[in-house]
């Protein structure tokens, strides 16, 4: 009986103490909870700014200008005038080939051409007194005209041994010796010009309706860490590779100092997106439930639960396509412990980058 009689007093010093606290305590709501006290959160000020969405791609850079020099005819080489690394200009002498017997016999033509045109002068005026026959007349003109037109052949082909520059450059490489025989379609000599260089990548067809020709790019070398050389697009192919499916892109970019060289591996980034005045939040805030996708934002002193609908997605960034509107702030610390209706107060206000 006494063992109960001391339960019951420990039990009454419970109930009493619990009582006194909950009257000097905070206040208490009817369902026996406290008052819910604001939470403190950062929000995101809504402000249109660019965004946009890029793509790499690996590409290569040559030289727009860039030719294995051959020659036209057969023939000895007898003279190579330039070394390697040495510049010319158009027209400037490379190669010769050897010329002595056509030389020799372009000599003999010219010889005999003005015997003809002589004995072509007599006949005419002879012809124009109506002396001899037509068919003199007409063998003396014929020879002379077929003198003539070998004798423009064989100044051709003088020509053609002298083996010239199409365009200025920078010879690259000489690929054969004096003495050695040349023939059509050998190459004997490079020629590099560095002026113009031509990028080239492989896009996949999938970015086929979102990339145009005049959109820009950046371009970076892993020989000049740090540069960019925007640029823009100047070809894109017309054909689907049937085993990459891929098609080309090109890039034409100006030389300066001759820094970029034929063969450099490239890194092509290319802008597929862009929007000017976009509204963009991190995409962790965007919650999804079975009306849609979600987020809060700070009306006032309480948060308010707003569905969005919602572009694209690039890195931690997604584009507002609607929902929101400019001067919005949205909850973007804190957005986990809140609900619709919940007290807020705002700690930071981060305006938009």
């Amino acid at each position: 009986m006494k063992y109960i009689t001391t339960v019951n007093l420990i039990i009454m010093t419970l109930i009493l103490s619990c009582s006194r606290s909950d009257s000097s305590g905070e206040a208490v709501s009817d369902t026996g909870q406290s008052a819910q006290e604001p939470l403190a959160v950062e929000v995101l000020e809504m402000e249109p700014r660019k965004f946009s969405r890029q793509f790499e791609v690996a590409g290569t850079t040559e030289a727009i200008r860039d030719a294995f020099i051959s020659t036209e005819i057969n023939g000895q080489i007898k003279q190579i005038p330039v070394r390697r690394g040495q510049r010319v200009d158009r027209g400037e002498l490379l190669i010769r080939l050897n010329t002595d017997v056509t030389e020799k016999n372009l000599a003999e033509v010219k010889t005999n051409l003005e015997l003809a045109a002589r004995l072509f002068e007599k006949q005419e005026e002879l012809w124009q007194q109506q002396i001899g026959s037509e068919v003199q007349y007409l063998e003396a003109r014929h020879g002379k005209e077929s003198l003539e037109a070998r004798l423009a052949t064989m100044e051709q082909q003088i020509e053609l041994a002298h083996i010239r520059a199409p365009f200025p450059g920078i010879v690259e490489d000489i690929l054969v010796r004096e003495g050695e025989l040349a023939a059509p379609g050998m190459q004997l000599l490079r020629l590099v010009n560095l002026e113009l260089m031509r990028v080239s990548a492989r896009i996949s067809e999938a970015y086929l309706n979102s990339v145009q020709e005049g959109d820009p790019v950046e371009l970076r070398f892993p020989a000049y860490t740090g540069e960019v050389f925007t640029e823009r697009i100047n070809r894109l192919g017309k054909v689907i590779d049937p085993q990459t499916r891929t098609f080309v892109m090109e890039v034409i970019l100006s030389n300066m100092n001759e820094r970029l060289k034929p063969n450099m591996l490239t890194s092509v980034m290319v802008t597929d997106f862009t929007e000017a005045h976009a509204l963009v939040v991190p995409s962790v805030i965007l919650k999804q439930d079975f009306d849609g996708t979600f987020l809060f934002r700070a009306k006032g002193t309480h948060a308010e639960k707003v569905y969005v609908e919602t572009g694209i997605t690039v890195q931690d960034e997604t584009l507002i396509t609607g929902g929101l509107e400019q001067g919005d702030r949205v909850i973007v610390r804190g957005y986990n412990l809140t609900s619709d209706g919940a007290p807020v107060r705002i700690v930071n206000n981060i305006p938009m980058q």
